[in-house]
């Protein structure tokens, strides 16, 4: 992933910009993956929430020169959470609509979505947030770890397997493993630091 010095404020401020091409490129590089995880927690299956995914970027295209942090509460992650879900609530509208009786899965979908209220919304995109956050940051940091240090911490995440397992089963002391998983998680928390940093608004 491409680097940059400016701040993310700064990029949404590009972003408005509509000839301004290299920065909505980094907007969607940055964003796209958490975008098609939200869709994809609506209960919308794969093909169509690639669809979705176009869809919405289209609309936050069209919709952030309207978009103001300052007269807002919510922060641009609340914001964008509300574009998916109106996005996909029309969607799977429109498909229940055409032929009830065929597309039971999308009423089902549906039905769900008619009980998330915009505090929930703003939960999802919170908690989701961290999840894509967590991910992109091991992402990141994985290629500058030894490959003891990745194994180690991968083994860890489960929970299934104790230090001193984890020990025996990569043949190295117990100390070790403490050393290992404490160095990983040091360099995973400053790496989601910067990242949010980075990428919140």
């Amino acid at each position: 992933m491409k680097q940059t010095d400016n701040t993310r404020h700064t990029l949404l401020q590009k972003i408005k910009d509509p000839n301004n091409e290299s920065s909505w490129e980094e907007f969607v590089e940055y964003y796209s993956g958490y975008i098609y995880v939200i869709i994809r927690s609506f209960r919308v299956d794969i093909e169509d929430s690639e669809d979705l995914l176009q869809d919405v970027l289209i609309k936050v295209w069209k919709g952030i020169r309207q978009y103001d942090q300052s007269e807002k509460r919510s922060k641009f992650r609340t914001w964008l959470c509300s574009v998916i879900r109106n996005t996909v609530f029309n969607f799977l509208k429109s498909k229940s609509v055409k032929n009830s009786k065929q597309n039971v899965s999308y009423n089902e979908a549906l039905e769900q979505m008619n009980l998330i209220n915009e505090a929930e919304v703003d939960k999802i995109a919170e908690k989701e947030w961290q999840n894509y956050v967590a991910n992109l940051a091991w992402a990141n940091i994985k290629n500058d770890l030894s490959e003891a240090n990745c194994q180690i911490f991968e083994d860890s995440i489960s929970g299934e397997l104790n230090n001193a397992e984890l020990a025996q089963k990569h043949g190295i002391a117990e100390t070790s493993v403490r050393v290992y998983k404490m160095r990983v998680k040091k360099a995973l928390s400053k790496e989601i630091v910067r990242l949010n940093n980075e990428l919140s608004w």
